[in-house]
């Protein structure tokens, strides 16, 4: 979790200003002719609300709120307008005219994904759309291969071809499509040509998708299938991911399904529990069969994994102009690494405490999925060359460098990974 402000400087004077499009939901439910006011508004502006484009006056808008994750885009706490309105307030409105709403429940939807925890959780990484690259001080151990946001990388062909139509003296495309939204071919105007979302990236449910206009599809052979469900949240935004019993399984593929009891008062109090497993069957960890390693290890939704090979050490499936792998051999942490942790010599240990393992590959073209981040292989890595500019999937809790809990962050120096013996080991992370 984490606070969400905005701050304006004038002169000397520091201020604070509301959150773009964000509902004071505290004081809007204690309000009703104020919440009365609002659902007006909407109203009015429901075309402007349909593109992007609509700006909610600040009467209404809340000044700091708190962004919440694991599984940030299902988080009822993360969907301010959804506890304030029901689909019912909008259900007199026109939406035939529209170009994404067609439904009051997308309505909803698309309030709840312009408020700025909506945005934050949905097509971010590790809630954030830029984070950028590290300096020269981090650790080779701790390096960030990927700055920017899935949303981000959808939204800056948006802003070429805004900038391309302006310069040109046309009028340009205004929509602005949701924030999980894959990239698109943008044209002046017209409908957007969504490219398919790949394997992992966020995606609607057919029956929730029905309520929006033109939407994309899964790529990939992937079907869009729901990770985890909240109570009190009802557009679920689902992940394109490999079919049950797939033969593409790869290391990093979500495994388990969940659900989410959500406290609304207290969302640090809400309550997971896993519900079914689709995935990775194999009992036992080996380099050969994929098997689920549970979310108490500090992976949300599960992993495939499977131990890396020589060949996986050597990189020998990456292969220059053929598509890029699924998983890539890369680090992991083990038993030695939560005692290296323990013995608050962090920046010493660590080193030593890091094995290979078979993870996600990730590059500027090709996200992880939610709540995981690509992470740099160091540069000493035997074959790196091979796989120049491409990373590894890593929760986020392991890019220490993003922790505010106080855990110890490496820097830079003498401490390096011995990247010989011992490392790939079939043993549970």
């Amino acid at each position: 979790a984490y606070l969400m402000r905005i701050f304006g400087i004038d002169g000397e004077m520091v201020s604070e200003k509301p959150l773009e499009n964000t509902p004071d939901v505290a004081l809007l439910s204690e309000d009703a002719a104020l919440k009365a006011k609002l659902a007006d508004y909407i109203s009015a502006n429901l075309a402007a609300i349909d593109l992007g484009v609509y700006e909610i006056p600040h009467d209404f808008l809340a000044k700091k709120v708190i962004s919440w994750s694991t599984f940030g885009s299902a988080r009822q706490a993360n969907h301010p307008f959804t506890p304030l309105f029901q689909p019912a307030d909008f259900s007199g409105l026109d939406y035939s005219a529209l170009k994404l709403v067609r439904t009051p429940e997308a309505l909803v939807e698309r309030l709840d994904n312009g408020a700025c925890q909506g945005c934050h959780q949905a097509g971010s990484t590790a809630g954030f759309h830029f984070i950028g690259p590290d300096d020269k001080t981090t650790s080779p151990l701790n390096r960030i291969e990927v700055g920017i946001s899935p949303h981000l990388h959808a939204e800056m062909p948006r802003r070429e071809a805004w900038l391309r139509a302006t310069a040109e003296g046309k009028d340009p495309n205004r929509f602005r499509p949701l924030s999980f939204a894959p990239p698109a071919a943008w044209q002046d105007a017209g409908e957007v040509a969504y490219l398919p979302a790949e394997v992992a990236m966020p995606c609607l449910m057919p029956e929730d998708a029905a309520g929006f206009g033109t939407t994309w599809q899964c790529g990939g052979g992937t079907v869009c299938t729901v990770l985890a469900t909240a109570s009190g949240v009802r557009t679920k935004q689902a992940q394109c991911l490999l079919p049950k019993d797939s033969e593409k399984m790869f290391s990093g593929h979500p495994c388990l399904t969940g659900s989410i009891t959500s406290n609304p008062g207290q969302p640090f109090n809400d309550r997971y529990s896993i519900s079914g497993q689709f995935a990775a069957f194999a009992t036992d960890i080996s380099r050969a069969a994929y098997t689920c390693r549970p979310p108490k290890i500090g992976v949300p939704a599960g992993i495939a994994y499977r131990g890396c090979d020589d060949k996986d050490r050597a990189f020998a499936a990456f292969k220059p102009g053929k598509p890029m792998p699924n998983e890539i051999c890369g680090l992991v942490g083990g038993k030695k690494f939560d005692i290296c942790v323990a013995t608050n010599n962090f920046d010493q240990c660590l080193g030593g405490a890091v094995n290979r393992g078979n993870r996600p590959a990730c590059s500027a073209d090709h996200f992880c999925r939610e709540d995981y981040m690509c992470q740099s292989l160091p540069p000493d890595t035997p074959g790196i060359a091979r796989v120049k500019g491409i990373g590894f999937c890593s929760p986020t809790y392991f890019i220490f460098q993003m922790r505010i809990d106080n855990h110890a962050t490496p820097w830079l120096g003498a401490v390096r990974a011995t990247m010989g013996a011992g490392f790939g080991a079939a043993e549970a992370e």
